[in-house]
């Protein structure tokens, strides 16, 4: 135990060493920085002409949201949405640009977007409109049906999902959530980039004893080989997992930082209206970052395992480099449930807010379990087997190449 106790400080020594390492973590905070700030960067164009800053436009809309902060989205607050967006003309060419949706219908924008998308109603539509806040939550339960019937869910899963429903309490209560919206717009982002840091970090980190013939010096030691595997699968773990956590926390610092940390207790129905479990929009946010960073810990076992296989960083580099492109490119079709399931569930797919929060479950004995609550539980064992898998390729390396 002492003897990988010692290995495991040096490979964490030597990892940390590394100037690639330095510079790869400096560029994902570069990018994590200006993500949390591109809403506010530039300017509104239309047809040339600069309308607003986009930052002008935050601080304005931002007065707006909360002014209606902490109200429920019921009649009351239906009605007067449906009453300022009564005063808009319908035939502008672009409403949004004037004094009437300005004046009136803009501090609603939230609401009117709630409506449109739970109706489908257009906004001629909803100037008519006669307010009834149930008719609206049962237009929303049919767009639920409709969306399940498309995935296709199980009969199970529906009835899942229903009973969850009943949990939520309505009308939904509506806050100021800025911070923790973008904190999720961020998360497709920092998964890619967290991919891409363990990816670039951790390639060379079983190759390059073989590349500088220095692994001969492993059967040297103490223990001989089996501790020094394991110290660099444990020392590349807690790399990859320290820098999915400070990844989180940045994310998290800047976003709320910027547009305040108002509203966790939203629910989280009120922004992600297809998502029928009875979370806040601020447990989400801890949810998703959280499986961030479990993920972290396949994608370095995965990376490491690849690199002792093909004892070559550049190979182990370009098959993870290539998978995560195909996981953002790549869609297979829901109709194909369970290869679609699959697919989406996979490291190189799953980073992403639709299908951590994916309606799709697995189903054990029974039980629906969520995404979010099966997928976590996967990634460990995964990374248990690859481990156990990787040990068995280094020791069979070590014995036939010698």
């Amino acid at each position: 135990m002492r003897n990988l106790w010692t290995i495991y400080k040096y490979e964490i020594k030597k990892l940390t060493g590394k100037k690639l390492l330095w510079v790869t973590a400096l560029l994902c905070m570069v990018c994590i920085v200006i993500t949390a700030f591109a809403g506010l960067i530039g300017t509104y164009y239309v047809d040339g002409e600069p309308i607003e800053s986009n930052y002008e436009a935050f601080k304005k809309d931002q007065t707006y949201r909360k002014e209606i902060s902490g109200r429920y989205i019921d009649e009351a607050l239906l009605r007067e949405t449906v009453d300022g967006y009564s005063h808009v003309p319908t035939d502008a060419l672009r409403y949004t640009l004037t004094e009437e949706y300005e004046n009136f219908a803009r501090p609603y924008s939230d609401i009117f977007n709630f409506i449109r998308s739970w109706t489908g109603m257009n906004l001629s539509d909803i100037q008519v409109w006669e307010v009834n806040e149930v008719a609206l939550y049962e237009a929303r339960m049919q767009c639920l049906e409709s969306n399940w019937q498309s995935i296709p869910l199980t009969e199970k899963e529906k009835e899942f999902w229903r009973n969850k429903e009943i949990q939520i309490d309505t009308p939904l209560a509506y806050y100021y959530h800025e911070g923790y919206e973008n904190t999720l717009h961020s998360f497709l982002t920092v998964g890619v980039l967290m991919l891409l840091f363990v990816s670039i970090c951790l390639s060379n980190l079983f190759a390059d004893e073989h590349i500088r013939r220095t692994d001969q010096l492993v059967l040297s030691s103490v223990g001989g080989k089996e501790p020094a595997y394991w110290a660099k699968i444990l020392a590349g773990v807690t790399v990859s997992v320290v820098a999915a956590t400070l990844m989180t926390f940045m994310t998290m610092g800047f976003n709320l930082g910027i547009y305040g940390a108002e509203g966790f207790g939203m629910p989280f129905q009120s922004c992600f209206s297809t998502y029928s479990y009875p979370i806040t929009i601020g447990q989400a946010c801890l949810i998703a970052y959280g499986v961030l960073i479990v993920a972290s810990i396949l994608a370095a076992v995965f990376v490491m395992v690849i690199s002792e296989l093909f004892h070559s960083g550049i190979v182990a580099l370009s098959i993870s480099t290539g998978l995560i492109i195909l996981g953002n490119v790549l869609i297979i079709p829901t109709q194909y449930r369970v290869i679609a399931q699959i697919w989406d569930w996979s490291p190189m797919a799953y980073l992403s807010t639709w299908n951590v929060f994916d309606p799709r479950t697995l189903t054990i004995f029974g039980h629906c379990f969520t995404s979010w609550q099966t997928v976590p539980v996967i990634y460990i064992l995964l990374s248990i087997v690859l481990s156990v898998a990787g040990k068995y390729i280094y020791q069979c390396y070590q014995i036939s190449g010698r």
